[in-house]
């Protein structure tokens, strides 16, 4: 088949696009300044926002390596008893920023 026959088979193509937008938003995203939280702002185009915060020091959950499967629990209970401390930390810092917010 030519080339020519091809083009002749295909529905005309527009010569430009009347664009219509089926959503629009404005995203912000602030980190403090030891990188540790992070704040997702998105406002959508009625107004409507919504946030997402996070803290990077806990996103992985506890796991547990090693050359055998007893090794693998153990090093994993260890790994729960680090992140349970790490949560409980995190947690306290929360509600004392969370207490200056609402002062």
């Amino acid at each position: 088949m030519e080339h020519s026959e091809r083009n002749d088979s295909l529905p005309e193509r527009p010569k430009s696009i009347d664009w219509r937008t089926e959503s629009s938003e404005s995203k912000t995203t602030q980190v403090s300044p030891d990188g540790r939280w992070h704040l997702d702002s998105k406002t959508e185009r009625d107004g409507k926002r919504q946030m997402h915060l996070a803290n990077y020091d806990i996103l992985c959950s506890p796991m547990g390596m090693g050359e055998n499967p007893a090794e693998c629990w153990r090093n994993f209970i260890k790994s729960c008893g680090e992140y349970a401390r790490k949560l409980d930390e995190i947690c306290a810092e929360a509600s004392r920023i969370l207490a200056n917010l609402e002062k």
